[in-house]
């Protein structure tokens, strides 16, 4: 049977870059640190490991990232992304198989649902002869609660039944138990995150460390490679090979990064509107490029400074216009936007004219969204807001919980590709628009990762891309432009906050966050390990045809790992970069 290791694939040892041994480049270590979940079918594994990263069984994302590199009812492996080098692998327990896992996970996890049989001891006992951690689990303690709380009724009591039962369940361990050497776990099947869930990831961070691997199992995002996708990628491979699978890949990543948003701000008082619009684009007011002239008579439009694909515009008032509504959105070219912010004045909701317009805007299909914005030092008034959901901003005081709401319902309501060009369209504002700013790049890689390596092995006729390292240079480059490190954002948001671009400079510490090189891509490549062998497995077991591929070119983990590594890397030097100044400004001067 295959261990561990050679079901997440085997690396390479030699590197087509050269002999030199290449110096680490890369922020952290990885960090590698394998979990098995070993128990009977039906006591509810699957779940437990759902928990465990964050996710529950009806979540969309929450089996996209599985492998299954055996027979049906083999192994599953599960990624954590935001830590690649983190597997959680469900194991099947039939005729003592786990043991010959064991040997190479760093933490056995033994689940049951009822009593344990002779054969969980059997393992844990192999287990802690090798020194390994061991964790006992009793799932689906729900169950037993409620069954026991119906039959004893008045006299149930929810801390003596959870402690009877820790009793019973540890019972056939006693021979074993020694002090802090064995723990056992009460897991909800219901609410999984419930009871001792958390006290078990607590477990894995620290054996984590205790193994010189650190990681927090707090949820960041997950790498997703939908069945959808899947099945347009085997389409494409059936259809034309890998050439056509390769013109599939970059004709999806070209629809991506082309992606074009217009968004337009109409109504509310013109100073305060100008000011959101500034603020929108990082553009300090009055500064030369920002609105700041008088209601425009016809739609002017702000490219933004972050995003080349994406503008704000600014609309003439219905007010100032003497149009009928209908002819007052044929004028401003409505259908051009992809959604309003439309900004409210006291009372303005009451008005007959806001009433038509709003109407009007609804039943062109458009996303209206509406702004209560206010200066800062103005006295706030509460909007009536009747059915209207109302989002209260000061734009000299951006982002705010207000911004942030804003943000979720754009996301909620804008195509994934929409959403996405809107997000990077953004300076950085938070650490939450950093944070979502990363996450929009990292659904990108596994792409990128993918077409770069087939492309170097398979030349294919017609397909205008630059292959291997060019190809992961200029997307690492575009990173680093759009995480709002590279000389001009520095400098633009040193000039807002009014600090040093020098001292900025110095809170960027990932190699590619300083500066992107194809020599730089080369070392990254020739030292990368670990981090994307899970999604190579992913990608492998579903198209068998691309496996000679993998240690041709520039292999896929080595490409995935890089761009993986880089990007979180640049977006820790973006929030280091926004706190220092955030921090700076707010220091009084001496």
């Amino acid at each position: 049977m295959e261990t561990l290791g050679e079901l997440s694939l085997s690396e390479e040892k030699t590197h087509p870059w050269g002999t030199e041994d290449p110096t680490p480049c890369l922020t952290e270590e990885c960090c590698e640190f394998s979990v098995a979940v070993a128990g009977s079918p039906g006591v509810g594994k699957t779940v437990l490991i759902q928990a465990l990263l964050g996710l529950t069984e009806s979540h969309q994302h929450s089996n996209a990232a599985s492998l299954h590199p055996t027979r049906p009812g083999g192994p599953l492996l599960y990624i954590h992304p935001s830590h690649p080098g983190l597997s959680l692998w469900e194991l099947p327990l039939e005729d003592g198989s786990p043991e010959k896992w064991i040997s190479e996970a760093d933490l056995l996890l033994l689940v049951t649902n009822g009593c344990f049989s002779p054969v969980h001891i059997d393992l844990a006992r192999s287990a802690l002869s090798q020194g390994k951690k061991l964790c006992l689990v009793r799932s689906q303690v729900d169950c037993d609660l409620h069954t026991l709380k119906r039959r004893m009724k008045e006299m149930f009591s929810r801390e003596e039944a959870l402690h009877s039962l820790c009793t019973v369940t540890l019972q056939p361990f006693t021979h074993l138990i020694r002090e802090g050497e064995i723990r056992l776990f009460l897991v909800s099947g219901y609410e999984p995150w419930k009871l001792d869930t958390a006290g078990l990831k607590a477990v894995i961070e620290e054996t984590a460390a205790l193994c010189g691997r650190p990681l927090s199992l707090v949820q960041q995002g997950y790498e997703v490679i939908g069945d959808k996708e899947i099945s347009e990628l085997q389409s494409a491979l059936e259809r034309g090979g890998i050439p056509e699978m390769v013109r599939f890949i970059q004709n999806s990543l070209d629809t991506l990064l082309d992606t074009r948003i217009d968004f337009a701000l109409e109504g509310g008082d013109c100073s305060v509107r100008h000011s959101l619009l500034n603020a929108l684009r990082g553009v300090p007011d009055e500064e030369d490029g920002s609105a700041h002239e008088k209601d425009p008579e016809t739609p002017t439009e702000y490219p933004s400074l972050k995003y080349p694909k994406a503008s704000l515009w600014d609309l003439p008032g219905l007010e100032s216009q003497e149009f009928q509504v209908k002819d007052y959105l044929e004028h401003v070219n409505i259908n051009h936007y992809d959604f309003i912010f439309l900004l409210l004045t006291h009372g303005t909701e009451a008005t007959a004219s806001f009433q038509s317009l709003l109407s009007e805007l609804k039943k062109t299909g458009k996303k209206v969204f509406l702004i209560q914005a206010y200066q800062e030092g103005e006295i706030q008034l509460e909007e009536e807001s009747g059915q209207n959901e109302v989002f209260v901003l000061c734009p000299t005081n951006l982002p705010g919980p207000e911004f942030h709401r804003l943000l979720g319902n754009l996301e909620k309501q804008l195509s994934t590709h929409k959403s996405r060009a809107f997000m990077l369209s953004l300076p950085n504002l938070s650490t939450e628009v950093i944070q979502k700013k990363k996450d929009a790049l990292a659904h990108e890689i596994w792409k990128v990762a993918l077409l770069s390596s087939l492309v170097a092995c398979v030349p294919v006729p017609g397909v205008a891309i630059a292959c291997d390292m060019s190809l992961l240079t200029a997307r690492l480059d575009t990173y680093r432009q759009e995480l709002g490190l590279d000389a001009n954002s520095i400098a633009s948001i040193a000039q807002q906050y009014g600090v040093s671009a020098a001292t900025l400079t110095l809170e960027i510490h990932s190699p590619a966050g300083k500066g992107v090189t194809r020599k730089l891509v080369g070392k990254m490549l020739g030292s990368a390990t670990g981090l994307g062998l899970e999604v190579a497995g992913v990608i492998l077991h579903r198209f068998p045809l691309l496996g000679p591929l993998a240690t041709g070119g520039i292999a896929f983990h080595a490409n995935y790992s890089v761009l993986s590594r880089c990007l979180e890397g640049m977006a820790e030097d973006a929030q280091r970069v926004l706190e220092k100044a955030l921090k700076l400004t707010s220091t009084p001067m001496n």
